[in-house]
């Protein structure tokens, strides 16, 4: 059997969305050179901030504080990246067992982010998210032995300002894509929380890898309740899209969750019911693939990161992490990404190579982090929502959902 391969360039990073010019191949380098994508767009002069703090740790407080607004050794400070002040309004200290006071009081102010120092024992995680989602306030909770030791600091902070951004409703960067069609990608997954209540949801892209909203269902028991509602979950994404961006010139819709025949078939009524006949794409990204990829003429065995090796017309092997050059930074395996296109898309598998490149693409589009692990934002996305769905539970889930405050931002980062 004879295997096609190849190795996928990495994309460059578009910068600022008035200028095609402002473009480089590394997130911090580019963020340092124009600052981010939307920075003429985000609509405030400032980001502002509360911050709530276990007792006892004040002065790793404003360590945090400190590092955040003015830097550390190489990271500048949240304004030098972002080209926006982050402002600290708001200082409480709180005893463990009276976290839920201390959080009702800083949801009475008008804050944009609340960031939240524990120590590493303190089990209020769950709390502390129901509360403050539930009053549409994204929120980065800090974990005090991270800040305390300088030695890596600076990064640390520069991990938590690049979110800090993002789950306000900021866009540090997109991919610099050269196509201009109108194409909407949907990340379309499912999660059960402990009590088995099932919440499906989606994630909206446009092609260059921007996120623009979360759309989501009441929790159910049935599985044919599910069903039933995913095709209007998937009706209802398109038309908000459709509202916001204009009518697509195309549908990809990235599947997480192993999709069974009947979730398929849902989906496709869905695309099919829509007014206009849009040409779609289904395709599963299984990050459980059977498959391992190897390179014998290395030392070391890791092939090199994005190799491709195609299958078939509609299935092909990815690795968006592996070795770059002679380096492999993480110690292990690479995980192979089996992508496969379903044949009951519209659009031809002659468009198959695009998507896989987008679907790499999409793996240097990640603002949890400038060292997070090289995953689609689609697949990324989908597994964060469901995490998060099980910690704070489907009913909690579906209150945050309703109230409609953070559907436009990357909070569950």
């Amino acid at each position: 059997m004879n295997l096609y391969s190849e190795i996928l360039d990495p994309p460059q990073l578009r910068f600022d969305y008035s200028s095609t010019f402002a473009v480089d191949l590394f997130p911090k380098r580019g963020l340092t050179r124009f600052g981010p994508y939307d920075s003429a767009q985000y609509g405030k002069d400032s980001i502002r901030c509360g911050i709530l703090y276990s007792k006892g740790l004040e002065e790793t407080k404003n360590v945090l504080i400190k590092g955040l607004v003015e830097g550390e050794v190489k990271y500048r400070g949240f304004q030098s990246l972002f080209q926006i002040p982050l402002a600290c309004e708001e200082e409480i200290e709180f005893e463990t067992n009276k976290i839920e006071q201390a959080l009702q009081k800083i949801t009475q102010k008008e804050l944009d982010i609340v960031f939240v120092l524990i120590k590493p024992a303190e089990n209020i995680y769950k709390t502390i998210k129901n509360i403050l989602l539930g009053n549409g306030i994204p929120s980065q909770v800090v974990i005090s032995e991270k800040i305390n030791y300088p030695q890596g600091r600076q990064w640390i902070l520069e991990n938590i300002s690049l979110a800090a951004y993002a789950k306000t409703g900021g866009t540090p960067w997109v991919v610099a894509n050269a196509v201009e069609d109108n194409q909407l990608i949907l990340g379309v997954s499912r999660a059960q929380d402990r009590k088995n209540y099932l919440v499906g949801f989606v994630t909206i892209f446009t092609q260059n890898g921007d996120f623009i909203l979360l759309h989501s269902k009441a929790p159910v028991i049935k599985w044919e309740e599910y069903i039933d509602g995913l095709t209007a979950l998937i009706v209802d994404a398109v038309e908000e899209y459709k509202r916001l961006k204009g009518t697509p010139s195309s549908i990809i819709v990235h599947l997480h969750k192993r999709p069974g025949r009947q979730e398929i078939g849902a989906i496709e009524n869905a695309l099919k019911s829509l007014e206009e006949d849009i040409p779609y794409a289904l395709i599963h990204l299984n990050e459980y693939s059977n498959f391992r990829l190897f390179d014998t003429g290395h030392r070391c065995h890791v092939p090199p990161k994005g190799l491709k090796v195609d299958l078939s017309s509609h299935e092909a092997l990815l690795l968006t992490d592996g070795r770059i050059g002679e380096k492999r930074n993480r110690m292990g395996v690479p995980r192979v990404l089996d992508v496969v296109m379903d044949k009951r898309s519209s659009l031809s598998s002659e468009c198959f190579s695009d998507f896989v490149k987008q679907i790499y693409d999409f793996s240097h589009v990640n603002w949890r982090g400038f060292n997070a692990s090289a995953i689609p934002i689609t697949l990324n996305y989908s597994k964060l929502i469901a995490r998060m769905i099980v910690e704070i539970g489907a009913i909690s889930w579906n209150q945050i959902i309703a109230s409609g405050k953070l559907r436009e931002k990357a909070w569950f980062l």
